[in-house]
């Protein structure tokens, strides 16, 4: 072969790997990703014996190839699946980093982090017996409402409902010195900025944005808990991520700090690798029945000889034995032990950090609903990319400020740039990646047809074929969904593009 016709070929081939065409030359994947088989968090990636047939993109709105599936602008069926998106990518099972690599740069990750006072991030082993006061009435005082129109749904909230949520604060029971307290979450915990559960809202009516939620606490997650409301009811806790408000019944409390280390240092465990995972019901334990737990917590695994052969009537074939975390009648952690099928999504120790397995993970949770703070047990955008970087091991910040921040060796601030200049620095983003632009984080995909793609739970954008008045009063612009669009979607408050307003590839490593 004529060799400048060779040397045609190897530049083509280059190009098009770059933007992440290499996937035209591979065979489509048949299986969607993300089931779980043989014990739960064991993937299989079959090939197709026969190309599906391409359908042409769809507009936005649109049933995708007649199945009654919507999709975002520019969307087709293919790309509402990881294994179209992994096949785009360049080593997509490469294992990034191991297990002690990513201990590693988790403390580097909180040496720079915890220390820094506009991120929430916190060393929960640095802290000792206790709190002084000035440090902790700093905290409470951080939820400050006083100004702006506020409403308990539809009602307007009075100055007397501000004045009962600040004095259940208790804070004129704060001392010099406050004893500190060690838990373990034991259920699903909304953290609050003010002791109490009225929903309250600066946008009459809206139900899906709730002011007074910070964040919500996974089964298992290690907190300090320093303070008690005057009620009674509410513990104010520090977590890895957030402090805040919770309800005292989720909370079990450890003896001391010892045992509060103990129950973190578990020597075999399982992750949760799927969207949700729950335990069958279960009449003769209540404790355990139904318990749900969402992905990236973890579970100690019992040992042999912590459980008998046949456990509330059931031998123990084909399932995990583990230990669930709960609150007994005085407050104090205790632990249930309980059967966790194999089939269900979870996995032993931490799933292998690779770009494919980003992927799938991100994929199980498309079109969840979007949930403020994990509202409504659902996720917002940077506690979606949280519980995925999880499952391998990472404890990122829980804000999107603060994920940009990562102090990853591929991490590039881009704000600044122009809109070619991004795109350029694009062609070297791996799917997997995340970004991150002021106030919202999402997991990128890749490159088709010069449109970048990426999938995160967002609240609201206007789609690209929409021009004009973008005004999210004059137009259904609030998405709440786990979704898969391009950047060239514009966020209704300002217009511009979510191109034009990519700050940060956070890079990891």
């Amino acid at each position: 072969m004529n060799k400048y016709i060779v040397m045609g070929l190897i530049c083509l081939t280059c190009l098009l790997t770059a933007c992440g065409y290499t996937d035209y030359l591979r065979e489509y994947r048949q299986n969607v990703s993300g089931s779980a088989v043989s014990g739960g968090g064991i993937y299989s990636m079959r090939r197709a014996t026969k190309k599906p047939e391409i359908t042409p993109d769809v507009v936005s709105g649109a049933a995708v190839s007649g199945s009654g599936i919507h999709s975002a602008d520019n969307v087709t069926a293919f790309m509402q699946t990881a294994d179209y998106w992994i096949g785009k990518t360049v080593q997509p099972d490469k294992i990034l980093m191991s297990d002690e690599e990513i201990k590693s740069f988790n403390k580097k990750m909180t040496e720079q982090l915890a220390g820094n006072k506009n991120v929430e991030y916190y060393n929960l082993a640095a802290y000792g017996d206790s709190m002084d006061g000035e440090q902790l009435s700093a905290m409470l005082s951080k939820a400050d409402f006083s100004n702006g129109n506020y409403y308990a749904f539809d009602v307007p909230v009075t100055e007397g409902k501000w004045t009962a949520y600040y004095e259940n604060q208790n804070e004129k029971a704060i001392s010099n010195f406050n004893t500190i307290r060690y838990g373990v979450i034991c259920s699903r915990a909304d953290v609050r900025a003010l002791p109490t559960a009225d929903y309250v809202t600066d946008n009459q009516g809206d139900k899906g944005h709730d002011i007074l939620q910070y964040t919500a606490l996974a089964v298992n997650e290690p907190v300090l808990v320093l303070h008690t409301s005057k009620d009674g009811e509410w513990f104010f806790v520090m977590a890895n991520e957030y402090a805040g408000w919770v309800k005292k019944e989720t909370v079990g409390l450890c003896r001391d700090k010892a045992e509060w280390n103990r129950a973190q240092e578990m020597k075999r465990f399982l992750v949760v690798t799927g969207d949700t995972v729950r335990l069958e019901e279960n009449p003769y334990n209540v404790s355990t029945s139904q318990c749900e737990f969402t992905m990236g917590t973890r579970l100690a695994l019992a040992e042999e000889g912590e459980y008998p052969a046949v456990i509330d009537l059931r031998n123990v074939y084909d399932n995990y034995v583990i230990k669930v975390p709960v609150r007994k009648e005085n407050g104090m952690l205790s632990y249930e032990i309980a059967m966790m099928p194999l089939g269900k999504d979870v996995k032993e120790g931490y799933l292998e950090y690779t770009r494919a397995n980003v992927l799938r993970l991100a994929f199980k949770m498309l079109g969840n609903l979007y949930g403020w703070g994990g509202m409504y047990n659902a996720r917002d955008c940077s506690s979606m990319t949280r519980d995925i970087y999880l499952c391998f091991g990472f404890r990122l910040p829980r804000d999107s400020s603060a994920q940009a921040l990562i102090p990853g060796e591929g991490r590039m601030d881009i704000s600044k740039l122009s809109d070619k200049e991004k795109t350029q620095k694009m062609y070297s983003v791996q799917p997997g990646t995340i970004l991150q632009m002021p106030g919202h984080v999402m997991i990128y995909l890749g490159c088709e047809s010069h449109n970048y793609y990426v999938i995160s739970a967002n609240g609201s954008f206007v789609p690209d074929s929409v021009k004009g008045d973008m005004n999210l009063a004059k137009g259904n612009y609030t998405t709440r969904t786990v979704t898969v669009n391009d950047l060239n979607v514009k966020s209704p408050g300002n217009g511009k593009t979510w191109l034009s307003q990519l700050a940060t590839i956070v890079g990891i490593p």
